[in-house]
């Protein structure tokens, strides 16, 4: 699967914009999976409230499962920071 990080997401995986994944259950299992390519700290900050959100093959997760929405070969994941506003 493709997972495409937005914006200043991208601070947090040294620029990287696009990383492949060969296998995850799960957002929540994607999440541990790219801790451990780009550090704890980003796995806690993509954990983190208010701080990311996720779409599946352009749905957000909060209608799919939340961090449990499964995940499958050829999906797009992309990570996208909140934007405050008022």
């Amino acid at each position: 699967m493709t997972v495409i990080f937005h914006g200043s997401v991208q601070e947090h995986t040294s620029g990287v914009e696009l990383f492949q994944v060969d296998n995850a259950a799960n957002v929540r299992a994607l999440i541990f999976l790219l801790g451990e390519r780009f550090g704890e700290e980003f796995k806690d900050y993509l954990l983190g409230d208010d701080t990311c959100f996720f779409l599946v093959n352009g749905t957000g997760i909060m209608t799919t499962g939340g961090l449990q929405t499964p995940l499958h070969e050829g999906d797009t994941v992309e990570v996208l920071p909140l934007v405050g506003g008022g």
